[in-house]
């Protein structure tokens, strides 16, 4: 079956930004069909930090408001919201962030309103309500459940949606604690028992033998909720996150040691110098910031650290039963527990691995760079499983 969607998708991680993190983001837009490589080559060319940066897509989120191109200037209202320190205010004095939020929602909604087959529903649940976009198929092959991982929110990946949906399945994609809506406008913030979120869904729709499929940190998240709700039959890591806290110190090399003993003792006086030096750089300001605010009661950096120690499949492997699928990037800093991971599933019911290379051009977190690849790869797996054939859809 000719998928439209999938195989229009570009191929090749692209170098638009000599600095990491920039430069995966604007690939990320690359990779997702937003932008094309000569605009972004333009962009980072213009950003020299990360207030040109907040600055730069506001404004070319504005232009692309004023021309009528919903989906690039949600892409770059969330783009300027990514980046925004928590707790900024905009001149009226407003949260900066949520007022991006906001902009950039309304503009991904009034993209995707375009496909009749995507519809939106808000679940209520516990003090806050679960929104879930979905998109049925009157013969569907299976069912397939999708969620984000760490600061995600949901309308960067209605595409994926679209894609699965096109290739034949019942796609439901949700937010739960400490993601999109459910934390800008709840304020609940991200737990890891997230089989209570996922079951919630999982009722609503009186769904079964479902393919579970997390991004990102959700690669934590899917695996655990698995482990407890065995409606799941099937479950994705994409990627795999096996241990959040160690991959951290891993890319510390010499520190590690030192700054894992730091830690545990919080009240060790070198943290005044280390927050100091945080709070200086904009980056590790940034990424202390966004946990403070996606976690519940962290608000200094040792407990940020302490804290994501919880996210680690670890001690949660034995548990899983389903078939799972584990994808990894070569370039990833995860990717040092892939074997580890592929190890630990000892009970599971069958496991397939695919670690992704630069010659697959899919080699980064999330194989940003050929998503037509991963998405066929996730596709074909589901299809082996559940009715013993590949998915036959195009990708590259």
């Amino acid at each position: 079956m000719m998928n439209k969607t999938l195989s229009a998708l570009p191929v090749g991680y692209q170098s638009f930004h000599e600095n990491e993190a920039f430069n995966f983001q604007l690939n990320r837009f690359y990779s997702f069909g937003v932008f094309d490589k000569d605009e972004l080559k333009g962009i980072g060319k213009r950003i020299d930090g990360f207030e040109t940066w907040i600055s730069l897509f506001k404004e070319l989120g504005e232009e692309a408001e004023k021309k009528g191109e919903a989906l690039k200037a949600a892409t770059c209202y969330r783009a300027a919201q990514f980046y925004t320190l928590s707790g900024e205010k905009d001149e009226k004095g407003r949260d900066l962030k949520h007022v991006l939020y906001e902009k950039c929602v309304k503009h991904y909604n009034e993209y995707y309103s375009r496909f009749e087959e995507i519809r939106y529903i808000q679940i209520p649940y516990e003090d806050y309500k679960i929104p879930v976009y979905y998109a049925l198929n009157e013969d569907p092959r299976g069912t397939i459940l999708i969620h984000g991982g760490y600061d995600s929110i949901a309308q960067e990946f209605l595409l994926v949606v679209k894609v699965f949906n096109e290739a034949g399945y019942n796609v439901y994609f949700f937010e739960g604690p400490g993601q999109g809506e459910v934390l800008m406008h709840y304020d609940v913030r991200m737990t890891e028992k997230w089989e209570d979120c996922t079951a919630a869904v999982l009722d609503h729709f009186r769904l079964d033998d479902v393919t579970l499929i997390g991004v990102s940190l959700g690669g934590y998240l899917a695996p655990r909720a698995a482990a407890f709700e065995k409606r799941i039959s099937r479950v994705v890591m994409f990627d795999l996150i096996y241990d959040f806290y160690g991959s951290i110190l891993n890319k510390m090399g010499d520190k590690a040691r030192l700054f894992d003993y730091l830690v545990s003792h919080p009240k060790n006086i070198l943290w005044w110098s280390i927050k100091k030096k945080l709070n200086k750089n904009y980056f590790t300001n940034w990424l202390l910031k966004q946990g403070y605010a996606i976690y519940e009661g962290v608000s200094t950096p040792w407990e940020y650290f302490d804290h994501i120690k919880k996210f680690n499949t670890r001690e949660i492997s034995k548990l899983i039963t389903q078939d799972v699928l584990v994808l990894a990037g070569e370039s990833d800093l995860y990717t040092v527990y892939y074997e580890d991971q592929l190890r630990a599933l000892v009970n599971a019911k069958s496991v397939t691995g695919r670690l992704f290379t630069k010659e697959d051009q899919a080699d980064h977190h999330c194989q940003v760079g050929n998503m037509g690849l991963v998405f066929k790869t996730i596709l074909d797996w589901i299809g082996e499983k559940t009715d013993g054939e590949k998915s036959g859809t195009d990708g590259r």
